[in-house]
């Protein structure tokens, strides 16, 4: 169960990165789109967008090897960790696809 949970917290922080660059790489006219996350947010704006998610995926598989190497967490805390962040991060990817869907953008990066 927790490598499936891995696996999917790797596919789609992939897929969050990928359509929140879309989202935010370029101004479209009439629209504000914003980054929620004020964390992701003061990032993209220290470092600018593509650094910040670049860091941003860094940061994120150090984080899950370290987890998955690491004995001081149990197993089931692990597991409810990578459940949690999987569906926060489903959760982020529909938006964001919804959101490019209401700009008239392509999930692909295509005009």
């Amino acid at each position: 169960m927790l490598s499936v949970l891995v696996t999917l917290t790797v596919l789609l922080t992939a897929a969050d990165h990928w359509t929140t660059f879309l989202c935010l790489r370029a101004p479209i006219d009439s629209w504000q789109v914003t980054e929620a996350n004020p964390i992701a947010g003061w990032l993209f704006d220290a470092v600018g967008l593509l650094p910040g998610i670049l860091l941003d995926s860094a940061i994120t598989a150090i984080a899950i090897a370290f987890l998955l190497t690491t004995a001081l967490i149990p197993a089931r805390l692990k597991t409810a960790f990578f459940f949690f962040v999987s569906t926060w991060t489903g959760w982020a990817v529909t938006n964001n696809l919804s959101a490019l869907r209401a700009l008239g953008l392509s999930p692909w990066g295509l005009a």
